[in-house]
């Protein structure tokens, strides 16, 4: 491969330097041609300026002899090239010939090792290869493993990352579909998320119409979630041909992969998630207590409630001394999500004593501290029953920081700038306060038999008053697929109508920010206007 980047490069400069010395050396003797046919010599003069007249005659005669070194050097270039050339014309004859007689992919994979390799002779190989494997003709074990494999593979990366010269997609386009998907693996191992690539192969694997197994079904879908990368068009061919493949399919480990990338994913398909439901209790396969857990916990993602008796099986026999108590908090807080989480489920997160040994030992990011809280608040305004502890009021968990991604602080600048034209001045709404149940709420006024209510006067709490919560929601706020919002967007708006709020909820699809003033506050007005003829909510005092 070296040596191929070297004759690349020796090439590339031959074809720069040949023109340029052409062009000197045809200069150079026009010169002298000139000046031998005008016979403009002048005599040198017999005086002290001889040393002068001698270093000059000294530089006409290195210019003479300029030209056929330069020439010379041309010529050296020129030969390189015809070598290289030919170099590389014998190495594509030695693979053909080699290619056509291979049998086997034992046979395909020993050429892996012939020197001088080209990229698409490698991307050839490897096409071939998965094509033998899948078709059935070949079987080999650990394909992924081998080491001549693993070599065709880097041949592939290292010509896609070295240099800066865009990429030729074309070389890419011809093959297979098996050697697409390893070529999306290979971008995955490097975490490589080359979006024109990506998107070319996405694009051949749905043209081309092959059904998909469910290994590959697993493997596009594993790097398409490592790569962020949900292209809709192949998730909706994975999803169709995943049909076909999941209730023949008993190995449990596949089937938890692929549910848990669909999380990663946000891609909700519901005859999808229902045909894996059908298969997660059945005698013949084999699920442990923590894939019950991580599907669970992806299942809350997707806030995805299923049709059969999976939810109901796995809280019935759960108890918090199986696992950690990290690992109870995710169990828990999907339990919320989904709408089936009981008091016994949080009495033992919320117990003061465990509290003070976890806030001693500092082990919770804020992640999970959000999500600590978004229990604590499940448990104090949802729960009907719940006779269990809650935090401290005082406690350090309270005092987070949350902090907005960058989308989201555009968003919530847009919806400030409306509001303030909508609404009288900015002292009859908040926007972006913190809720005390781990989450920020977007913006919130409130209205008095169909008048506003200054903010200064929001303590004076009257039985007629109608808190309004506006929520906005971006492109990650919601499920691919079914345009549902994602779990934890769910649990923020159950949370606030358990608070007694009245929810405006604004989507990224009709509230932009490239969108001018004049069309944002037309837009809210007619939200702001929907909700205050619908029935008032029933009002709770806030704590």
């Amino acid at each position: 491969m070296t040596m191929l980047q070297f004759s690349a490069m020796l090439y590339t400069a031959t074809a720069r330097i040949a023109p340029r010395s052409s062009w000197r050396f045809t200069a150079l003797v026009a010169c002298n041609s000139s000046t031998a046919i005008t016979g403009e010599q002048p005599a040198a003069p017999v005086n002290e300026d001889n040393a002068d007249v001698s270093k000059m005659q000294d530089v006409l005669k290195e210019k003479e002899q300029q030209p056929k070194d330069m020439s010379s050097q041309t010529t050296f270039h020129m030969t390189e090239e015809r070598n290289s050339r030919k170099k590389r014309l014998n190495d594509s004859n030695i693979f053909f010939k080699q290619f056509q007689a291979a049998k086997s992919v034992n046979d395909l994979l020993d050429l892996a090792v012939l020197p001088n390799l080209s990229t698409s002779n490698a991307l050839k190989l490897i096409s071939s290869i998965t094509n033998q494997i899948n078709s059935g003709k070949s079987q080999a074990l650990d394909i992924e493993t081998d080491e001549r494999f693993i070599h065709l593979r880097k041949i592939v990366q290292s010509d896609k990352s070295g240099g800066n010269e865009k990429l030729n997609l074309s070389k890419f386009s011809q093959l297979s579909t098996p050697a697409m998907i390893s070529v999306i693996t290979s971008l995955r191992e490097q975490r490589d998320r080359n979006t024109p690539l990506l998107k070319m192969l996405s694009y051949n694997i749905v043209k081309y119409n092959i059904a998909l197994d469910l290994n590959q079904c697993a493997t596009l879908l594993y790097s398409m979630a490592i790569l962020n990368f949900p292209d809709k068009v192949l998730l909706e061919k994975i999803a169709c041909d995943l049909l076909e493949c999941i209730p023949k399919n008993k190995n449990t480990a596949l089937n938890k992969s692929i549910i848990t990338s669909l999380g990663f994913l946000r891609y909700k398909n519901m005859d999808v998630l229902d045909a894996f439901c059908k298969t997660l209790f059945m005698k013949s396969m084999d699920y442990k207590f923590l894939d019950y857990s991580s599907i669970l916990q992806t299942f809350a993602v997707l806030q995805y409630k299923s049709q059969n008796l999976f939810l109901e099986k796995f809280t019935e026999h759960i108890t918090p001394f199986q696992i950690s108590w990290i690992e109870w908090l995710d169990i828990a807080w999907s339990l919320a999500v989904l709408d089936v989480m009981e008091s016994r489920h949080v009495k033992f997160l919320l117990d003061p004593a465990l509290m003070e040994k976890i806030s001693a030992c500092n082990q919770l990011n804020i992640s999970k501290i959000l999500k600590l809280l978004n229990i604590n608040a499940v448990a104090q305004f949802v729960l009907k029953d719940y006779d269990g502890p809650f935090l401290k009021k005082d406690s350090e968990f309270n005092n987070i920081s949350i902090v907005r991604s960058k989308e989201k602080q555009m968003y919530i600048n847009a919806l400030l700038e409306t509001l303030t034209e909508v609404l009288q001045s900015s002292s009859y709404f908040k926007t972006n306060f913190d809720t005390n149940m781990g989450f920020l709420l977007d913006a919130e006024y409130r209205i008095n038999s169909e008048r506003l209510v200054k903010v200064e006067d929001w303590n004076e709490q009257s039985n007629n008053v109608r808190r309004i919560a506006i929520m906005m929601h971006g492109y990650h706020d919601y499920c691919i697929g079914e345009n549902d919002l994602v779990g934890s967007q769910y649990l923020y708006t159950q949370l606030l109508k358990a608070r007694g709020y009245e929810i405006i909820q604004i989507s990224y699809e009709n509230f932009s920010v490239q969108d001018n003033v004049k069309k944002r506050i037309n837009y809210l007005k007619q939200c702001m206007n929907s909700i205050k003829e619908m029935k008032p909510a029933k009002q709770m005092k806030l704590i």
